[in-house]
């Protein structure tokens, strides 16, 4: 061993050891925000709910169903689906509901544009339409309980301006492979996340699978125009955009009756393909959030400590314990954030799958991590490089 290899050996042990913690006590933080949260109000302000949707024939007649059966004031609801560009039958999926329900607009970005492929576009055309006070958005392979639009218009108390929803991938109970298992488990965690630091008064994200905010408040921040750079992020972006910009609140609803549920991916690639995307905003959360981007910093490098573990242990270039040390602190972090979120959320029966999660989890961190940085991944058909469609 050459003189400088133990000084590097004690480096590699410190940033081991200092990024399990920071990331643990990050994790403990949120974990501590995890609680039900409060309603507000009785009140009907006319809602607007926008989706965007493309190539979406298999599922979007099955959420307007949802949409359409509201326990809201008919008079006071107006369902937008914006077409971005599809190439099989949605538009005329669409069209049918909208003869039979004149609260249902189809909009077309090629047709109002001139143009199609950018998510962020093709909601800002469909605000730009809405008549609501409130704009509600979800996916268009979503699926809404009859109560959502009531359960989310109740969390807009005074000077709340934007409110995240809860999601869930799968039905309860229904995962039947260890994939669905395992996307479930994560995506559990990433709500619990944005949860906690709701309650804790510095927001991180939400999911446009479920979110809310008043007309004013996008048209106050600009809507995306901030971050329309960036092929996604129109849901956590947005959030911090809220945050930073403006003086209103961000409220979180975890009422079951607002619980939406999305499809699992169908493959291993679609779940990676996925989440490169999320990942490749990490740029953007430099600029907008320190705090936020700090702990995706510190997970990347914990996780990439474990990964590479076997490898640097036999080298020497690490000290076991050390690495052990870092694995048990966030193993025990993690446990406690997704049991806490799995009860506010009603979805224990997830807990059963962590061992397995959190052998998996690391790898997938990994590489999600890297390809998010290179902002790689393929959208609805599009290639993207540097997060940005090609």
């Amino acid at each position: 061993m050459t003189p400088a290899a133990p000084l590097l050996a004690y480096g590699l042990d410190a940033v081991a050891l200092l990024s399990a913690v920071g990331y643990s006590a990050g994790i403990a933080w949120l974990t501590r925000g995890i609680r039900p949260q409060p309603t507000a109000g009785e009140e009907t302000p006319r809602v607007s709910v926008v989706v965007a949707a493309r190539d979406e024939e298999a599922h979007i007649g099955a959420a307007l169903a949802r949409l359409r059966t509201q326990d809201y004031p008919a008079e006071r609801l107006e369902i937008i689906v914006v077409d971005d560009g599809s190439l099989d039958q949605t538009a005329n999926v669409v069209s049918a509901a909208c003869h039979e329900d004149p609260r249902v607009l189809l909009l077309s970005t090629e047709a109002e544009l001139g143009r199609s492929g950018a998510k962020k576009a093709a909601l800002t055309l469909g605000v730009g339409r809405a008549n609501g006070e409130i704009i509600l958005t979800t996916d268009a392979d979503c699926l809404v309980p009859p109560g959502w639009v009531s359960a989310m218009v109740a969390a807009f108390a005074p000077g709340v301006g934007l409110v995240c929803g809860f999601s869930q991938v799968g039905h309860p109970g229904g995962a039947s492979s260890f994939r669905q298992r395992y996307e479930s488990l994560d995506f559990l965690g990433l709500m619990g996340c944005m949860l906690g630091s709701v309650d804790h008064g510095r927001p991180m994200g939400a999911s446009g699978q479920s979110l809310g905010y008043r007309r004013d408040v996008f048209l106050e921040v600009g809507g995306y125009e901030r971050v329309r750079d960036r092929a996604s992020g129109d849901d956590v972006l947005l959030v911090q955009l809220v945050r930073r910009h403006t003086a209103w609140h961000i409220a979180f609803v975890t009422a079951p009756e607002a619980h939406v549920i999305h499809p699992w991916a169908n493959s291993w690639r679609a779940l990676l393909r996925q989440r490169t995307r999320w990942a490749s905003n990490a740029p953007a959360q430099w600029r907008l959030d320190r705090r936020f981007f700090g702990l995706m910093v510190a997970a990347y490098a914990v996780n990439l400590a474990l990964v590479l573990g076997p490898l640097t242990v036999a080298l020497g270039a690490i000290d076991l314990g050390f690495l052990a040390a870092a694995g048990a602190a966030k193993t025990v972090a993690e446990w406690r954030l997704l049991r806490r979120a799995a009860t506010v959320f009603g979805r224990r029966d997830l807990l059963a799958g962590f061992p397995a999660w959190a052998l998996v989890q690391p790898f997938h961190v990994v590489v999600v991590g890297l390809l998010g940085c290179l902002g790689v991944f393929t959208w609805k058909g599009r290639r993207h490089r540097w997060g940005r469609q090609r």
